[in-house]
């Protein structure tokens, strides 16, 4: 009996550090995202998701990681009507998005830190314009 209560008392001990270690990895649920789209110039737009993936990519995991952020992704449009080509989104844990105080602050902080990545010698503005920004409260979801 006291063999089982030890192989029983090991395996809990075993199982312990595996659920401290997700309890404390847990993302904060997302109450807000921020989408910007964003229109390639003529013929740019591989390279403005480079541009993105390399510059906003960087500094957006900093934020996430200093839980400014829950998430951020980027889609592309595959539609050959829309007027715009990619819109990057990004989660917040609070409702103001980047508009909260501490937010802005920190990733002002961030961005001044970043060290621009330029696409074959093109900044931001050379390879596309911000058509528009949404910002979207969740209201539900599974």
């Amino acid at each position: 009996m006291a063999a089982t209560t030890r192989r029983g008392l090991l395996a809990a001990a075993a199982m312990a550090p595996v659920a401290t270690t997700a309890t404390r990895g847990a993302t904060p649920p997302m109450v807000l995202v921020e989408q910007t789209y964003l229109k390639a110039a003529p013929g740019k737009r591989a390279a403005l998701i480079v541009y993105i993936k390399a510059n906003w990519f960087a500094m957006d995991a900093k934020g996430r990681d200093a839980g400014l952020f829950t998430d951020f992704a980027l889609y592309e449009d595959i539609d050959a009507n829309a007027d715009w080509d990619v819109v990057m989104v990004v989660g917040y844990p609070q409702g103001e998005g980047y508009e909260a105080p501490a937010t802005k602050a920190a990733f002002a902080a961030i961005r001044k830190a970043h060290v621009e990545v330029p696409v074959d010698g093109l900044g931001l503005k050379d390879l596309g314009t911000i058509v528009r920004h949404h910002r979207l409260r969740r209201t539900g979801g599974g």
